[in-house]
C-alpha cells in the first residue's frame, strides 16, 4: 500500500516555488511579452516588418555597392554577378530582436538600465544581422555549395549565440531591481 503525503508535497512544493519565485517571475513575463511581440510583428507586418527588411535590403546594397561590388536590389532582393538573395521575414532579425528586446524588458532592472539595453542591443543585432547578409551574399557567389550550410546551420547557430550572449552580458552589467 503505497501512502501519500499531500501536505507534505504541497509544503515543499511551495517552499520550492517560494525558492525561485524571481526565476518564476522573469520566465512568465518573459513569456508574455514574448508573445505580444510576436503578436504586433505579425499585426503589422506590412507596416513595420516588411519596410524593415526592406530597409536591410537597401542598406545590404549601399554596403556591397561601397565595397565596389556590382550590384543590384529590388524590393527585398539583393544580387551580385551570378548571385542573388532574397532577403526573407526570417532572414531580418526582427522576431531575434523582439525575443531579446522580451528578454530584457523581463529582466528586474531599472527602467533606464531596460530601454539602453533594448536600444543598444537592437543595433548590435542589426549590425550582425548585415554581417549575416552580406557573408551570404558573397559565400553564395564565390562558395555556392556552401551556401545551404551557412544560411541554414552556421549562420542560424552563431546568431542565436549573439542573442544570448549580447543578453547574459546585459544581464551581467546591471542590477537586478527587487
Amino acid at each position: 500500500m503505497c501512502r501519500v503525503d499531500i501536505r507534505g508535497s504541497l509544503a515543499r512544493l511551495t517552499g520550492r516555488v517560494r525558492q525561485h519565485r524571481d526565476a518564476l517571475h522573469f520566465c512568465l513575463r518573459f513569456a508574455l511579452y514574448s508573445v505580444l511581440a510576436f503578436i504586433a510583428l505579425f499585426a503589422l507586418q506590412d507596416k513595420v516588418v516588411e519596410p524593415f527588411t526592406q530597409g536591410i535590403a537597401w542598406v545590404t546594397y549601399k554596403l556591397l555597392r561601397a565595397m565596389g561590388t556590382q550590384a543590384w536590389r529590388d524590393g527585398v532582393s539583393v544580387g551580385v554577378p551570378d548571385f542573388a538573395v532574397q532577403i526573407r521575414t526570417n532572414c531580418n532579425a526582427i522576431y531575434e530582436m523582439g525575443l531579446y528586446t522580451a528578454a530584457s524588458l523581463a529582466y528586474p532592472a531599472a527602467a533606464t538600465q531596460r530601454a539602453t539595453g533594448v536600444v543598444v542591443g537592437i543595433a548590435v543585432l542589426y549590425v550582425v544581422n548585415l554581417v549575416r547578409v552580406l557573408s551570404l551574399v558573397f559565400f553564395g557567389q564565390l562558395l555556392p555549395e556552401f551556401f545551404d550550410v551557412f544560411h541554414v546551420y552556421v549562420w542560424q547557430a552563431l546568431f542565436l549565440l549573439v542573442v544570448g550572449g549580447l543578453w547574459l552580458g546585459w544581464v551581467g552589467r546591471v542590477r537586478p531591481v527587487a
